[in-house]
């Protein structure tokens, strides 16, 4: 008993040009991905240190207004009591609710406007291979079942731009081939015509 020789692929490169153009129609929306996300988190750093600085600066501003109000002429003590406060402040800014909802508040919207970018690059992504890719492979489909139906007057037709040219090409003349066998052996007169066309084939 022989076995079937399975397949190996050897090259991963089989069509340069198809390949090629694949690659660069990811390659570039993912580096232009990659770009914007550089520049949503600078955008996103850069807000979180204008936030962080505004609510600093205020706070500090408020402590010292509030411990100083009262007094004309402040003392020593007043001063160390004020900088013991800005320090326990500093200290435990981390925690601070106002300073971690701005912070919330500015990633959500930064990253948001970021997750919309990928969400609409993805689309349009995918519209542009169904567009390309899918739409030829449903009509090989359809031709398959013409043919198998028994219909050998189908042609594929492909819109322009469209993948799978060659392929398409290829089927066509596969068809063409077959309808003129199928006719020879329709139309042929003598029996000897008919053998040597199914002589001809590999069945």
């Amino acid at each position: 008993m022989t076995t079937e020789k399975k397949f190996e692929r050897k090259h991963f490169f089989i069509d340069r040009k198809l390949q090629g153009r694949y690659m660069m129609t990811f390659f570039i929306p993912m580096l232009i991905m990659l770009v914007f996300m550089i520049f949503t988190l600078y955008i996103a750093s850069h807000s979180l240190v204008k936030t962080a600085s505004t609510i600093v600066k205020m706070d500090i501003q408020n402590q010292i207004t509030l411990q100083f109000q009262d007094e004309l002429e402040p003392s020593i003590q007043s001063y160390k009591s004020l900088l013991k406060e800005i320090n326990m402040y500093l200290r435990n800014f981390p925690e601070n609710k106002r300073y971690r909802g701005a912070v919330l508040s500015s990633l959500l919207w930064v990253f948001g406007i970021g997750l919309l970018f990928v969400i609409v690059q993805l689309v349009l992504l995918t519209i542009f291979f169904s567009h390309k890719v899918a739409g030829p492979v449903y009509r090989f489909e359809m031709t398959c079942h013409d043919i198998i139906d028994g219909k050998y007057t189908v042609k594929i037709k492909l819109r322009k731009g469209d993948e799978m040219q060659n392929l398409a090409t290829l089927l066509n003349e596969v068809i063409a081939r077959s309808r003129e066998r199928l006719l020879g052996l329709k139309n042929a007169e003598t029996e000897e015509e008919k053998q040597k066309i199914v002589n001809s084939l590999e069945l």
